[in-house]
């Protein structure tokens, strides 16, 4: 699974980076960089992009329960390169604008609004609408945090995740001083059967001054439910801004994932998020290369007026290179 050197530029820098702060890093600059506050927004929304928006990582937010954030309200913008979830994708690139409204309390409770364009369109189209409501908490060292997330899709997204209605996520992880491992839970319910998600990675921080810098590896397992039933009603039906003709109308084809409901590991992911704050002002910029395993049989069904033929092939899943670049404020905190 070796990564395209073109995909990869964009990792360069952040490598280059890393190599001087590897030499300037030591434990009580961790320790420092994990127990303040100054970053702590950035933190709790750095993705490893998953579900159209950014995937916020809890696992990397303060750790330090003695430090209170007065409740404020929080905007963002995103604009995400593709839309990819476990190093799956559409047949077609799904650039993401995504505007989003958070109210942040200082007792850990937080509520997200958002609103995911695809920019592929002519015009932006809605692609999903996203809300959610978390709450964390930070004893010591440990970071946990529950969220219920509630998704509306367009009837036209093509997004791998466009079948799912909501889901349960517990995000957990703890600081030592070299390392931070993690390891998230989802369940996911939508017209399908549930789906099961663990997602385990390890991540250090790297600061100077207002900038940081999260080189981050994640392993996805999961079953795929949701992704079958988006093959039977969306992989090959919706309509697309790729220009290809629509199929016949007395043509129709769907597909389906054999053992869909296997739980197995799906990808690895490696990241570099990168942060700089000034004042109420977060930028976040976080490129990612994704590299999926164990593709899925796929049984296609090709039906013309009353006939149908079906057919079964192993998917192709290339390795693929995204990124997100992400503008935040918050406002009134001090």
């Amino acid at each position: 699974m070796k990564a395209s050197p073109g995909r990869l530029i964009l990792l360069l820098p952040c490598l280059i980076i890393l190599n001087y702060l590897s030499a300037q890093d030591n434990k009580k600059a961790f320790r420092d960089s994990v127990t303040t506050n100054k970053k702590s927004d950035y933190l709790k929304d750095t993705t490893l992009l998953k579900k159209d928006t950014l995937k916020k990582n809890p696992s990397i937010t303060n750790t330090d329960s003695t430090t209170t954030t007065p409740s404020h309200f929080q905007t963002s913008l995103t604009w995400q390169s593709n839309d990819v979830n476990n190093g799956r994708k559409d047949s077609s690139v799904i650039p993401l604008i995504t505007p989003e409204i958070s109210y942040i309390f200082k007792s850990g409770f937080e509520i997200d609004l958002s609103v995911g364009y695809n920019t592929h369109e002519t015009s932006p189209q809605v692609n999903q609408y996203t809300l959610d409501g978390s709450y964390s908490f930070n004893p010591g060292n440990y970071s946990g945090s529950v969220t219920i997330n509630g998704f509306i899709y367009s009837k036209n997204s093509g997004s791998t995740t466009s079948e799912q209605k909501g889901s349960l996520v517990y995000d957990n992880s703890y600081a030592f001083n070299f390392i931070q491992p993690s390891l998230d839970l989802t369940w996911t319910v939508g017209n399908h059967l549930p789906d099961y998600q663990a997602s385990f990675s390890l991540q250090h921080e790297f600061d100077i001054g207002n900038l940081s810098i999260t080189p981050t590896a994640t392993m996805n397992a999961a079953t795929q439910n949701s992704y079958n039933s988006y093959y039977e009603n969306r992989r090959f039906s919706i309509p697309r801004n790729d220009g290809k003709p629509p199929l016949p109308a007395n043509v129709t084809l769907s597909g389906e994932v054999l053992n869909a409901d296997k739980f197995q590991i799906l990808d690895y992911e490696f990241s570099a998020p990168v942060s700089y704050t000034a004042g109420n002002w977060t930028f976040n910029f976080t490129p990612t290369e994704a590299m999926p395993v164990n593709p899925a049989d796929i049984k296609a069904t090709l039906r013309v007026d009353n006939n149908s033929k079906s057919y079964t092939y192993r998917q192709n899943l290339p390795n693929t290179f995204y990124f997100s670049l992400e503008l935040t404020y918050a406002f009134n905190r001090k």
